[in-house]
């Protein structure tokens, strides 16, 4: 019986499984030397160089083309900074003469030449043009992207008599870039006449406000005038009271005067 199977809750007790897997490892064969062999017998192919016998072949030829560079320098004569920089400036003027040469006499499809000499050179020189490439092309890739206006100065205007571009000659965004601002312009022109629909409809709206204006301004007038005609009347009014009232005062104090004089004269 397991050794968990007695006392108390053995019935419950988990067993273990498994357990570390326990195969044999290193199985192929060795010889004496302890060199790896066939499983038939058949010996293995000689083991190769060990790598401090390459390393020792690598550093006797370095140390041969050390030498023989040596050799080669003490045989040239020095040269002088100023001999040194003439020297550099005539290989890069006569790489800049074959690239010239090479672009010109190029045709469509045909590869820029490339010489070792030329990776030597610096990365400031300029590349050579690519024959595949237009002048309306090469015009249209230096301008700025989305701009139309641009395109259309660019590209001129398409009357050969002018000494401009043809249209036929342009492609076909500079040409929609150019009939889009002469579109443009004429419309523009239509405009300012006022030939266009939209010049039509804004004219009569004007003319509606135009007219709405001298009605409102009509009418500010005459309420303006009938105020200031109340106010006179009622101007009036107030005169014609105070006149009466005035008078009225004036015959009260004629009489009183005369029916004093009366008396006394009784008296």
């Amino acid at each position: 019986m397991a050794p968990g199977g007695r006392g108390r809750g053995g019935k419950f007790s988990k067993p273990t499984r498994g357990g570390g897997k326990k195969f044999s490892r290193n199985l192929q064969p060795l010889d004496a030397d302890g060199n790896p062999v066939g499983m038939w017998g058949d010996t293995r192919d000689p083991p190769p160089a060990t790598a401090s016998s390459s390393g020792e072949e690598e550093g006797e030829e370095e140390e041969e083309e050390e030498e023989e560079g040596e050799e080669e320098e003490g045989e040239k004569p020095e040269m002088t900074r100023e001999q040194r920089r003439a020297a550099a400036k005539a290989k890069k003027e006569a790489a800049a003469a074959r690239r010239a040469a090479a672009a010109n006499a190029a045709n469509p499809g045909d590869l820029p030449p490339s010489d070792s000499e030329d990776e030597d050179e610096d990365s400031d020189a300029p590349a050579p043009a690519n024959p595949n490439h237009t002048a309306s092309a090469r015009s249209q890739a230096a301008r700025p992207p989305n701009d139309p206006n641009a395109a259309a100065a660019a590209s001129g205007s398409s009357s050969p008599g002018g000494g401009k571009t043809p249209l036929s000659q342009l492609s076909r965004r500079e040409r929609e870039a150019l009939q889009a601002q002469q579109a443009k312009e004429r419309y523009q022109k239509l405009h300012a006449e006022g030939k266009t629909e939209e010049a039509r409809a804004d004219l009569a709206r004007l003319a509606l406000v135009r007219e709405k204006r001298e009605a409102e301004a009509a009418k500010k007038k005459a309420e303006k005038e009938e105020k200031e005609e109340k106010e006179r009347e009622r101007r009036m009014e107030l005169e014609e009271k105070e006149r009466k009232k005035r008078e009225a005062a004036m015959g009260s104090a004629k009489k009183a005067t005369a029916g004093a004089a009366g008396g006394k004269k009784k008296a």
